[in-house]
């Protein structure tokens, strides 16, 4: 299988398995067993209806306004973070997948200035650390474009009754500015999906300023034989989130979704310290290709 096949296929089966749960058809809850206490290494909402695990960064802002360190949290982020960089980003967040399709509609296109990139850690430590921490309120997820596609819409559209409680899921109070606000982030970020490269990813996930940072030291990186680049911008069109490779090929900005490897000057190594091998990954056929970049490009 062709690695960008191969990638397509995963961000499909992490989507579904990190939503499977349908149990809430019953008990119109979200679920709450065993493996809410554990988190998956992208955003995913928590109180989407068919969520299995918790979010990552909904944790964090847990803990801040607790005014704790989520050890255990930190601990995981790391052990991912150093072995594959920001991998998930690329391979299995639902909400980098919806980017990644919506920008295939075809309309006007916009490039996201590379500068714009550090907001995205004034969102890290305002949303996510210190204002939770301040005003013990979790904002970032009142106002997560991901959490109000997978969570609030959902329920406020269905608002089913409990039959624990005998009450609405939600409280027709509940449905204030704060929820218009949300939708109206969804909307404007919905729109920048189709005219941009994941312009959520690059601008505003504090999960991807956290992953990010590892791409220069995770075990899994990218070389470049700078020496037979010639900047033919090959790399920069594939990129989702247009890093020219041969510039910067471990950016901070990379979701290692590996397109890049599509040129023969770049390729994928695993190691440390000094010590690094090379990684083949699979490739199709030249034939095939033609086939596989219209499935998965939708081009």
């Amino acid at each position: 299988m062709d690695i960008n096949a191969l990638r397509w296929a995963t961000q499909w089966i992490a989507l579904v398995a990190s939503n499977a749960y349908l149990g809430f058809f019953k008990t119109k809850q979200v679920y709450q067993g065993s493996l809410k206490g554990a988190c998956v290494p992208f955003l995913n909402c928590h109180s989407c209806p068919s969520a299995f695990f918790s979010c990552p960064i909904g944790i964090m802002q847990h803990f801040m306004t607790l005014h704790q360190i989520p050890f255990m949290l930190l601990g995981f982020l790391a052990a991912v973070g150093a072995s594959v960089g920001a991998a998930a980003c690329g391979w299995l967040c639902p909400f980098g997948f919806l980017q990644d399709l919506m920008h295939r509609i075809k309309s006007f296109k916009i490039r996201i200035p590379s500068e714009l990139s550090g907001l995205r850690y004034l969102s890290l430590i305002f949303l996510v650390l210190l204002i939770p921490y301040l005003t013990q309120e979790t904002w970032f997820s009142k106002i997560c474009p991901a959490g109000t596609l997978q969570a609030a819409l959902p329920w406020v559209l269905w608002n089913p009754v409990i039959p624990v409680y005998g009450e609405p899921a939600v409280a027709p109070t509940a449905i204030g500015w704060l929820f218009g606000a949300k939708v109206l982030i969804l909307l404007l970020f919905l729109g920048l999906f189709v005219m941009s490269k994941r312009p959520f990813c690059r601008m505003a996930c504090p999960l991807g300023a956290i992953m990010g940072i590892f791409n220069k030291i995770s075990l899994l990186r990218l070389k470049v034989a700078t020496e037979h680049c010639k900047d033919c911008g090959k790399c920069v069109a594939s990129c989702p989130v247009d890093i020219c490779v041969g510039s910067d090929a471990n950016a901070t900005t990379c979701v290692r979704c590996l397109k890049c490897l599509d040129c023969e000057h770049v390729r994928l190594e695993v190691g440390a310290f000094g010590q690094t091998s090379e990684v083949r990954v699979p490739r199709l056929p030249a034939r095939l290709k033609p086939v596989f970049k219209k499935a998965v490009d939708g081009s």
